[in-house]
């Protein structure tokens, strides 16, 4: 005979197995038996449109690749690309329709700080893998998010560091001038800066500020003249930055232009003209879309051909390439998770990862505590005719 205690028992052990299948069904999300569902979300239109048409080409390049020889231990990528249209909101809805509409196993991107910042606490709460190619917030990753990785990219308290360590070192008379962007971005790179800066100690420094949509900087930059200042940090988006950086020689200041990694594009010389030499900026990595480097001109050649359109605009850009990077980082995490694929194999996989090299970008580490993949960068100068140049020295943030 069946007693109450016995039904209990059956029905508790029931709500077990049942609550044990629904995790598993999470676990294994996006995943059958030959694919994998990956989502893809950017910034295809706004102001941030650069990195997530970056983000967009590098991943499809990266995932068509692997599909082309055979795919992942018998499983082909399908993505799905959503355009968070440089809105936080709209970067939201993107992530809830391809976590909850296109059940997606992973998601690589969002591609700006400015919408991936507000999203984090949805990216962190969804336990979806999330992979970073762009955005550049230290917020990401620290505190860093069992789900949450960023490759490639150089983080804005990094650079800061960097920068800071950079500049002190090449100024004659330890005072540095910064103009920094009034949002998320320049304030973030800014405050980093000027931290190091006190850390270093003996250091003097005037900060000025100006918004991403302004097109003269006279005012600010007559301020700086009256410093002893003799290296300037421009940390902001690269319209308002080339426009700083044309006023500087302009004005005949006698100023050393160091930037943010945001003014490092093939195009952003050309953009400036000829007030564009001399003048110097972070970059992520040693290798130059533009390069000579043996897997930089395969990417190249393969971007170029895939991406006719891009190619006539001077792509492919850092961008393209650290995306490109960050989704053959991502597939070596998924391939190393093996056949039986869940998103808790892939966070393992991943958190295994040790100077993984691409010859693309810097190599990738990760681990248990580290969820950002690159913390060194490299500078490079603009040389006469507009050509660049990487300098020599790696300039690690740890």
């Amino acid at each position: 005979m069946v007693t109450r205690r016995d039904t209990l028992k059956i029905a508790g052990a029931a709500m077990v197995l049942a609550a044990a299948k629904t995790t598993y069904a999470a676990e294994n999300t996006g995943v059958t038996d030959d694919k994998i569902r990956i989502g893809i979300l950017g910034d295809l239109t706004g102001f941030a449109a650069i990195w997530g048409s970056g983000n967009l080409s590098g991943g499809t390049m990266a995932f068509e690749e692997i599909n082309a020889a055979g795919g992942i231990n018998g499983r082909k990528l399908e993505y799905i690309s959503v355009d968070s249209e440089s809105s936080a909101p709209k970067g939201i809805a993107g992530f809830k329709r391809l976590v909850d509409q296109e059940k997606v196993f992973a998601i690589f991107g969002p591609t700006s700080s400015a919408v991936g910042v507000p999203m984090l606490r949805t990216m962190a709460g969804s336990g979806v893998p999330i992979f970073i190619s762009a955005f550049s917030s230290p917020l990401a990753t620290n505190p860093p998010s069992k789900n949450i990785f960023r490759s490639g990219t150089l983080n804005d308290a990094d650079q800061g560091k960097i920068l800071a360590n950079y500049v002190t070192r090449i100024s004659s008379k330890r005072s540095i001038a910064i103009m920094r962007q009034s949002d998320e971005y320049g304030k973030t790179g800014a405050i980093n800066v000027v931290a190091q800066l006190k850390e270093i100690g003996n250091v003097k420094f005037i900060e000025e500020q100006f918004n991403a949509s302004d097109t003269d900087f006279t005012s600010q930059l007559l301020r700086i003249r009256q410093s002893d200042a003799d290296v300037l940090v421009v940390y902001g988006y690269p319209a308002p930055s080339a426009i700083v950086f044309r006023q500087v020689k302009q004005l005949s200041l006698p100023l050393q232009i160091v930037g943010s990694t945001a003014t490092t594009s093939r195009s952003y010389a050309a953009t400036v003209g000829k007030e564009a030499v001399g003048a110097r900026s972070m970059f992520p990595t040693k290798y130059l879309p533009e390069g000579a480097d043996v897997e930089i001109v395969k990417f190249r050649n393969a971007f170029e051909v895939r991406f006719p359109d891009l190619a006539r605009q001077t792509r492919p850009e850092a961008t393209d390439q650290m995306a490109y990077h960050g989704a053959k980082t991502l597939i070596e995490g998924l391939r190393r998770a093996g056949r039986d694929l869940t998103r808790e194999t892939l966070i393992k996989a991943l958190e295994g990862l040790k100077n993984f090299e691409t010859g693309i970008a810097n190599a990738s580490t990760f681990g248990p505590d580290r969820r950002e993949g690159n913390r060194s960068a490299y500078v490079v100068e603009v040389k006469e005719g507009l050509g660049r140049m990487i300098l020599p020295g790696e300039y690690s943030a740890i």
